[in-house]
């Protein structure tokens, strides 16, 4: 037993893994079915619903199935607003946004997930970015890698012990090929990431610094593709640039580029 496992709940871990569980399922799903891909007891589910219901974590819909519930987004709202960086951050990626005419978005890299903790989008926007599960496209995305091209080699290492999603022909997922690019991404500053996750659609990302110069999080714009030729990219760059420099100031760091 590990010197940190020996410290877990069991019944708090299963808690926390059935509502993870409903967080990857699109929609409510019954008793049986999370028991099933918990491999445990439907009398044990039941027993963590009820009281995760109780506290407002998970709800009941007329069928009699489960989904998360709305005491989770307050959660999730306190969280975010107590993220220093998302409350400096967002009123330049409002600027940034309604200068560029692109999305904004800001993230960080919690363990090996990428999390997108705030976006705005321009006032008229005519791109549509589908949904998908950021968590696992790090390297499939400008600003995921440069979050972990600017992070410990040890979390690196750690990063490519797991399987990387092939999200289009263009994703990279080749340990040695996105080792070296982020030796490039660390030399020129930001990443450009071009129908790697999504087809049609080009990331541009640079890092934003703390007052231990250590990468804080990420700022990005996502536009199309096909308006993307090497002077736009330059002119959003250079965007980037200032408006993550300033994120940085306020955060008492200093952007090199």
């Amino acid at each position: 037993m590990s010197e940190q496992s020996q410290y877990i709940i069991a019944s708090v871990d299963r808690a926390l893994q059935l509502l993870l569980l409903l967080e990857k399922t699109p929609a409510a799903i019954g008793i049986t079915e999370i028991a099933k891909s918990m491999d445990i007891h439907k009398s044990t589910v039941h027993s963590l619903l009820r009281t995760l219901m109780l506290h407002g974590f998970v709800k009941q819909n007329e069928y009699g199935k489960y989904t998360l519930g709305a005491r989770l987004i307050e959660l999730g709202n306190t969280c975010a607003q107590r993220l220093d960086v998302k409350t400096i951050a967002h009123p330049l990626m409002l600027d940034l946004a309604t200068d560029s005419g692109e999305i904004v978005l800001l993230a960080i890299l919690a363990q090996q997930d990428l999390i997108i903790v705030d976006k705005v989008e321009p006032p008229r926007s005519f791109l549509i970015i589908p949904k998908i599960d950021f968590r696992v496209a790090v390297h499939s995305t400008a600003i995921g890698k440069v979050l972990l091209a600017h992070s410990a080699e040890s979390t690196v290492n750690e990063f490519f012990k797991q399987k990387l999603r092939q999200f289009t022909s263009n994703t990279i997922t080749q340990e040695e090929t996105l080792k070296n690019e982020f030796e490039i991404i660390k030399k020129q500053g930001y990443a450009c990431c071009c129908n790697e996750t999504i087809e049609g659609i080009t990331c541009i990302a640079v890092p934003i610094y703390n007052n231990k110069q250590e990468i804080e999080a990420a700022l990005s714009v996502s536009c199309t593709s096909s308006s993307i030729t090497s002077e736009r990219r330059d002119e959003l760059t250079k965007k980037l640039f200032r408006t993550a420099g300033l994120i940085s100031n306020q955060l008492g760091g200093t952007n090199n580029f």
